[in-house]
């Protein structure tokens, strides 16, 4: 009986069986309009954050440039060696003031899988950094919020 109930509204001819067809335009043209208004802000994001990346990739190349120019009456074949690292680095800034986002996401994806190790050791160097750096903002904030719970502790112990 609950067979025939089934069968009976999910039929060709039935208003159930139109549903699921109803449900995917409907979810087709939300997503249309998701990504019609979302894309636009995401771009402009990344472009930001494409130029500010640009701009902190040039400091760096800057920086090796004046260590280059430091060392290289002690060490010459050391400022030649940052000095070359240096050229390279800016030339990767050029290269992220001029490309456009999606270009370098696939220029990205195409050394990943020509260079897969490469691409894997410079994401753990990446994970290593930013732990680092979440570890030096974790623990200074805590310090203050431990005063805070001790003080807490000792009026705590007192009552």
């Amino acid at each position: 009986m609950s067979e025939t109930n089934i069968e009976g509204g999910r039929g060709d001819g039935g208003p159930l069986g139109r549903i699921p067809d109803q449900v995917a335009q409907q979810a087709a043209g939300i997503g249309r309009a998701v990504g019609d208004a979302v894309g636009p802000k995401a771009e402009d994001i990344a472009n930001r954050s494409k130029a500010a990346g640009a701009d902190a990739v040039g400091d760096v190349a800057r920086t090796a440039q004046a260590l280059a120019d430091t060392v290289a009456s002690d060490s010459p074949a050391i400022a030649e060696y940052v000095r070359g690292a240096g050229q390279k680095i800016d030339r990767l800034a050029s290269d992220l003031r001029e490309k456009k986002v999606g270009d370098l996401l696939n220029s990205a994806a195409e050394f990943g899988r020509s260079q897969p190790v490469i691409m894997l050791a410079g994401a753990a160097l990446i994970g290593f950094a930013l732990s680092r750096v979440v570890k030096a903002g974790v623990a200074t904030a805590p310090a203050g919020g431990a005063s805070n719970a001790d003080s807490g502790t000792a009026v705590g112990g007192e009552g």
